[in-house]
């Protein structure tokens, strides 16, 4: 369907209401505009033919035309043909201007340059050259338009032949001349058709004072145009067929007139046309040439489904203008190439070989461009659908998330340690006691493991024990921290007596704690005296402590006596107070996975 436009009603009488009045005149006369020819003055489509469809709003176009016709006028008495104008050059000067996108004026102006008067002229004297022949001014409203989607091209027009030329030389008829017209016209593909139907109404009469038997009767006529032409290219052709039928005694005639024309540059076109005519009408020559030039918004616009010419000028044009064309040289036309500013290959549709994800899988055969995958899926990721970091594939519980293989950790007493690693699955306990619960055997709130106290039940600030006793040793992960000193005689190994306290403590809690393994003695002297007398004297020390907790009931085989003489200072030697520190027991707790190697160092 086309779109419509509309135009002013009272335009369109104005110019076909003079042309009615006119059209009942027929007092004769002698002058009369031999010229037949009248430009399409916008000749968006033909140059001579009028399509239905005007200049863009705003744009104009000027154009002048050099024109030769052939005895365009010959009597014919009683059959016989005389030459009355043996040959006429003409300039004709046009011009066109859109005043809105369903308005277009247009002027014309023909001058007789050159004429040559055959035997048979009315008037042999008549001027021969620089004669002003019949101005045309005229209006064409767009009704229609094609779009897109179809329709067609129409349009209304008249024109309006002014009767100042001059007389004596054929180039002016007896008062104004009238052509009300419809023009129809619609593109298809590649070429362009069009009719043009117009009622041309002028002055009638004889031609000359001759007797009845010469031919030479002029009145109104119909006037009727076709044209074919190509569309889309810098050189266009087209082919015109202008005819008349009379609607008084003068006879018909009909004129076959092809033509190409030439895009320079976008406000330049030039053309030329040539054709024959049949028939008896005046103004209708055996044939005639014409060329010339035009300016202003000459270039064809860009029809539906074409390449716009702009291609063919070389101007800056991006692909899509230029469907038929290969802007990227790769063998791919635009209208096919999914890359046309990219040199590709036909099978991957014009485009190079891409990669955009970086999965080693092209875009053209990957599912996902944009997000990397394995070949096995197109190209796609892997779906994670729990967001645990494992793939479905490899994911052993794909809608639950968890670390173990995509599976939640099952930790039924909440101790955080999964139910296939804790030997309490169902109560709650330390990583160290592989998830069982922690003992407390006196019940009182301390675990075993921290109770210095095992069997009499006390507050966790006092170690665990009853509030009347003084726990002199404390249970660390690492080590029997003492709540006071060992003391041996200087320079011996004998342990004094005001010691016996602390390390009976220390004898208390290792067989109150079986579960601790074995225990390390280690003692320690400052860094007086000889080193590997130090050293013995320390190593007799701590098999001394050993001996005396043995003693105490404590297992030989949880014990071990280590001397390290001065090599393990916890405090600086060159005071008398470090020096005191540095004399030392120290125990130090051995686990099953320590058996075999030394004792920690403090």
């Amino acid at each position: 369907m086309g779109r419509r436009i509309l135009a002013p009603g009272a335009l369109v009488l104005f110019l076909l209401l003079p042309g009615i009045a006119a059209f009942a005149q027929t007092t004769a006369f002698k002058p009369f505009e031999l010229e037949r020819l009248d430009l399409n003055p916008g000749a968006e489509g033909s140059l001579v033919v009028g399509m239905g469809e005007l200049l863009e709003p705003g744009h104009f176009r000027l154009s002048a035309v050099g024109h030769y016709a052939h005895r365009p006028l010959m009597l014919f008495r009683q059959g016989r043909p005389e030459e009355a104008v043996s040959g006429r050059g003409t300039m004709h000067v046009s011009a066109a201007y859109a005043v809105m996108n369903w308005l277009q004026v247009g002027v014309q102006l023909p001058v007789v340059m050159l004429q040559s008067l055959g035997p048979g002229a009315p008037d042999p004297d008549a001027p021969k050259s620089l004669l002003l022949g019949t101005p045309t001014v005229g209006v064409r409203l767009a009704l229609l338009t094609q779009d897109a989607q179809g329709g067609f091209d129409v349009a209304v027009g008249g024109d309006v032949g002014l009767n100042v030329g001059n007389a004596a030389a054929y180039a002016r008829d007896d008062g104004l001349r009238y052509l009300p017209r419809v023009m129809v016209g619609r593109r298809f593909g590649a070429f362009r058709t069009a009719l043009d139907a117009g009622l041309m109404i002028r002055p009638g009469g004889r031609v000359t004072d001759a007797g009845s038997d010469i031919q030479d009767e002029l009145g109104n006529e119909l006037r009727i145009g076709a044209a074919l032409v190509s569309t889309g290219r810098r050189m266009r052709w087209e082919v015109n067929v202008r005819g008349m039928v009379a609607l008084s005694k003068q006879p018909n005639s009909v004129e076959l007139m092809p033509g190409v024309r030439y895009l320079v540059n976008p406000s330049l076109e030039v053309f030329a046309l040539a054709g024959v005519g049949v028939g008896k009408t005046p103004g209708t020559p055996l044939f005639r040439v014409l060329a010339g030039g035009s300016f202003g918004n000459v270039m064809p616009r860009r029809g539906p489904g074409e390449s716009s010419v702009r291609c063919e000028l070389g101007l800056t044009v991006s692909a899509e203008e230029c469907p038929d064309m290969d802007s990227d040289k790769d063998g791919v036309l635009n209208i096919t190439d999914r890359c046309p500013t990219e040199q590709g290959t036909p099978d991957r549709k014009g485009c190079p070989p891409r990669d955009t994800d970086g999965d080693g899988i092209e875009d053209t055969l990957d599912g996902c461009p944009a997000e990397p995958g394995p070949a096995a899926n197109r190209g796609c990721p892997v779906p994670d659908d729990d967001g645990d970091g494992f793939k479905n594939d490899d994911d052993s519980c794909p809608s639950e998330p968890g670390p173990d293989r995509g599976c939640p950790v099952k930790d039924r007493d909440k101790d955080n340690i999964p139910n296939d690693d804790d030997a309490c699955p169902d109560e709650p306990g330390p990583l160290e006691r592989k998830g069982c619960p922690e003992e407390d055997s006196d019940k009182d709130s301390v675990p075993n493991r921290a109770d210095s106290c095992v069997n009499q039940p006390g507050p966790e600030s006092n170690l665990g024990c009853p509030e009347h006793e003084t726990p002199l040793v404390s249970i660390t992960a690492k080590q029997l921290e003492l709540r006071g000193k060992v003391y041996f005689e200087a320079s011996q190994a004998r342990i004094q007596q005001r010691s016996f306290s602390v390390l009976d403590w220390v004898a208390r809690v290792m067989i109150e704690h079986p579960e601790l393994p074995r225990v390390v003695v280690g003692a320690h002297t400052d860094d007086r005296g000889l080193g590997d007398e130090n050293h013995r004297l320390s190593q007799r020390r701590a098999e001394e402590v050993r001996r005396y907790l043995i003693g105490k009931g404590v297992a030989a085989e949880r014990l071990d006596a280590r001397g390290y003489g001065s090599d393990r200072p916890i405090d600086s030697n060159a005071t008398s107070v470090g020096r005191e520190n540095n004399r030392r027991v120290d125990f130090f707790i051995i686990r099953d996975s320590e058996a075999g190697s030394v004792a920690p160092q403090p």
